[in-house]
């Protein structure tokens, strides 16, 4: 498994912004890969799916963007699923790694919303 990046350019207010993203492996074991990707950063996209809740990636990945004074934009996704509990994996979060409840973006990737 590799990184796997795009650019994209975004427009808010006005002023025109070319985003940088990479999308790392989620797993443990890519810990380094992980890391390096993150010297390339200013912040980070801490996606967490509302059906499984905070693993240990998740930890892990929120330590190495926290520990390099990243920008951490905590992401639920699958909002939508049947047995997705999103309050209790914002709780987890909050209880985690203190992010305020209202910080969290809530979207279903799969529906676009």
């Amino acid at each position: 498994m590799k990184a796997q990046t795009v650019s994209i350019e975004y427009t808010l207010s006005g002023k025109q912004y070319l985003l940088n993203l990479i999308d790392t492996p989620g797993h443990v074991d890519f810990a380094n890969e992980v890391s390096r990707s993150l010297a390339a950063c200013q912040g980070v996209l801490l996606l967490v799916d509302a059906n499984q809740g905070v693993q240990a990636q998740t930890v892990a990945n929120f330590y190495l963007a926290f520990t390099n004074d990243l920008a951490i934009i905590p992401v639920l996704n699958k909002i939508d699923l049947k047995n997705a509990n999103p309050d209790a994996v914002i709780l987890q979060l909050q209880n985690l790694f203190y992010i305020d409840p209202e910080d969290v973006i809530k979207v279903c990737a799969q529906h676009g919303k």
